[in-house]
This record gives C-alpha cells, structure tokens and sequence, in this order.
C-alpha cells in the first residue's frame, strides 16, 4: 500500500524519496506519521485520509499540499473506501536549493499549495492525475524539478550541508559543543541559518536523527533487551529512551521490536 522510489541520480543532492500511498485500507485505520526530518509535496490523486487532530486543515481530494518539517508525531484516520497519494519528500537543505522559503515558518504545518509559493503550479496535481502508472508520475515529477532547477537554483549553504551530514554520520549522538567546533560558525549565526534552511534546531534536528537510528535499531535488533537498545542509539537510560520513543512516534519501544516495518499501516512522510 505505502512504497518509496529512489530519486534520479542527479536529484538525489535534494530529493529523498517520492512515494505513494495507494490502496483500500480498513475504514476507520489510524496511522501514525513519524517525524523524519524532511519535508514533503503531497498530491491527492484520490480520495485521502482525514486528520485526527482538531483545527487543522484536512487534506481534500484531486489538490496538492505542503507539509513542514515535523518535530513531533501526528495520526491520520482513514474515513474513505479508498487512499491515492503521491508525494515528493525533500531532503534536509535540499528545499532550499528551489526556493528561498524559510521552513521553519513552515514547521509542523499542513498548507494548500495555493496559499503559498510553491514550486509546484496549482495544476501539477491534476497533471499527475493524468499519468496511469507510477513511473510516468516520477518522470512528470523528475522533468519538471530539473526544468526548475535549470531556472531557479540557489546553492545552498555549504557549512549547513556539512552541518547536517555530521549529524547524521553521529546518528544524532554528536553534542552541540562538539558539532559547533566542527562547524566553525557562530553559535547565533549558525543557529538561525540552519533554522530556516532544515525549519529545525539542530538540537531538534539531531533529536530527530537519533530517534530515527533507535527505530531502525528496535525493527533490526534480535534481542529483546530495549536496555541494550537505548545504551546502542545514545540514550542515558531507558525511562529517557522509552519517554523519547513514546513522545516522537506514540508508542513504546516494544511496539516497534523485531518487527519489519509494515508496508500498509507505517508512514514517514507527512504530518508518516
């Protein structure tokens, strides 16, 4: 039901994934989205879940939506007989080489196209619509990425970049003294410069990776010592690792053990 497709090599530097959510889930499912450190262009090509949360926009069929970087967790519900959607996942920094957006006004946020400069046109979805297979819709999306890059492209801040690459290399383990040594910036400058190009902190930011790297640890682990776990992903102890889990994803570490990650229930794309 939920698949990801690599990227074309030469936009790999931006792009994630692109990914589609397509199928007839059982009515009244809930899914929880899982922050992930991007941020994503979602095109409803069908009918789409609803949010559970009050107060925030529900994304409606055949329209095209922006969502922020995430730092925490949200839940859809699924009220329709039926789910299509597709969605272009950018990287960290990767957005910022399109458009000069400051996305940490955008964090945690779900926004029509319409209400903001987008880089994608208000039709695009209803182009994809258009396309009857995936790959079509990857190479409308790859086409017109490139065209824009050709006209729009802004580099993006190189100490940034090398910001973010460090954190993930450390898996989010890295302190903030030890990584600003790395970066030789000031602390001021380089926190607001990494702010509004990732939308996060980098404390935020490398929380983020390293709740990513437990996850991955508790799926992959073949042992059922959470302990050895939490002391492997860099947590103190395991009432921190099991509140961290518990506040990021909504569930205990356990519920994540052992398991292959469930292709038809496990998003980590949207407010995943």
């Amino acid at each position: 039901m939920y698949t990801e497709y690599q990227p074309s090599p030469i936009l790999a530097p931006y792009i994630d994934n692109y990914w589609e959510f397509k199928g007839n889930p059982e009515y009244g499912m809930r899914i929880h989205i899982l922050p992930d450190g991007c941020a994503d262009f979602i095109f409803t090509l069908g009918e789409v879940a609803s949010t559970v949360e009050e107060d925030v926009q529900v994304i409606q069929p055949y329209r095209s939506f922006f969502v922020g970087p995430m730092t925490k967790y949200s839940e859809l519900v699924i009220y329709t007989d039926s789910v299509h959607m597709f969605g272009v996942r950018f990287l960290p920094c990767g957005l910022s080489c399109f458009t000069k957006l400051s996305l940490n006004e955008f964090a945690n946020q779900r926004i029509s196209t319409s209400d903001m400069p987008s880089i994608f046109e208000e039709t695009f979805a209803e182009r994809l619509n258009e396309q009857k297979h995936i790959n079509g819709r990857i190479r409308l999306v790859e086409e017109y990425l490139l065209l824009y890059l050709k006209h729009y492209y802004q580099s993006a801040d190189v100490r940034i970049t090398f910001a973010v690459n460090t954190i993930n290399q450390f898996k989010g383990k890295l302190s903030m003294i030890n990584l600003m040594d790395k970066v030789c910036m000031c602390q001021r400058h380089f926190e607001r410069k990494f702010k509004y190009c990732t939308g996060f902190t980098p404390k935020e930011y490398s929380r983020i990776v390293k709740f990513k790297n437990a996850i991955n640890l508790l799926r992959n682990s073949t042992t059922a010592s959470l302990l050895s776990t939490a002391i492997d992903a860099g947590y103190y102890d395991l009432s921190h690792f099991s509140k961290e889990i518990k506040a990021l994803s909504g569930n205990t570490p356990g519920s994540f053990l052992s398991l292959t990650v469930p292709d038809d229930i496990t998003l980590t794309y949207v407010e995943s």
